[in-house]
């Protein structure tokens, strides 16, 4: 199975981190630059800022938008390789990852696939294995592992970018695919310090709470039935 680490090209000590904890597991990788924008070019970069401030009220920052743009130069890779492929970022902790557990998620049926999560959630297991299905999002994009199909069809969704990327994969009344879980997840988040940014959220007035509730109510109900049928099917 090939591996893609995403990276920024200057995140120096990550990358060194990351490369030492692959050669102590025996693997080989390729490292996807990650994107570093600034304010002006957002819109360059697919970044809808009409559709953000509609659904949320307020923007995404530089940084998300950056990022979202390296997992999509990854789905770009993966779509070019007819076998399924993980891709990690740079401040994944691996020590679960070995050879023979590669092998494994290589044979699954699923091919959208998280090996690693921020929040617990709600989820049962798909017979006896370890694949399980979970209600709610258990948030980041530290480690999945991805088909060439599931990686064309994330692309073809996502040229308009007005949410993070982890909420964009688990958004499956956008794209229409399911992502399943490896249980207990192999891989875990170093928790260093984020390159992402903090976003700016400004106090609202109840007038327009009200009116991003109205607005959210017909995308709630979309997301519940997806979700849905995905835990009950």
């Amino acid at each position: 199975m090939k591996i893609f680490v995403i990276s920024l090209p200057d995140a120096l000590q990550r990358r060194a981190s990351i490369a030492q904890q692959m050669a102590q597991l025996g693997l080989s990788f390729s490292f996807i630059d990650g994107v570093r924008i600034s304010a002006d070019q957002l819109a360059a970069y697919g970044y809808d800022e009409s559709a953000r401030l509609l659904r949320y009220a307020y923007g995404m920052s530089v940084g998300e938008v950056g990022c979202f743009q390296a997992h999509r130069a990854a789905w770009r890779a993966v779509r070019g390789e007819a076998d399924k492929c993980l891709v990690l970022e740079d401040d994944a902790l691996i020590d679960g990852l070995t050879p023979g557990l590669l092998a494994q998620l290589q044979e699954t049926p699923y091919p959208l696939l998280r090996l690693a999560g921020v929040f617990e959630k709600k989820h049962k297991f798909i017979g006896r294995g370890p694949i399980a299905k979970y209600w709610g999002d258990p948030s980041g994009a530290a480690a999945y592992v991805l088909g060439s199909q599931e990686a064309a069809r994330l692309l073809q969704k996502s040229q308009r970018i007005y949410m993070p990327v982890d909420d964009f994969m688990e958004a499956r009344y956008l794209h229409g695919l399911h992502t399943y879980a490896w249980l207990p997840y192999p891989v875990k988040q170093a928790g260093t310090e984020t390159q992402i940014g903090d976003r700016a959220r400004p106090p609202l007035r109840w007038s327009a709470r009200i009116r991003l509730m109205l607005i959210r109510i017909p995308i709630d109900l979309k997301k519940y039935v997806y979700r849905l049928s995905y835990y009950l099917g």
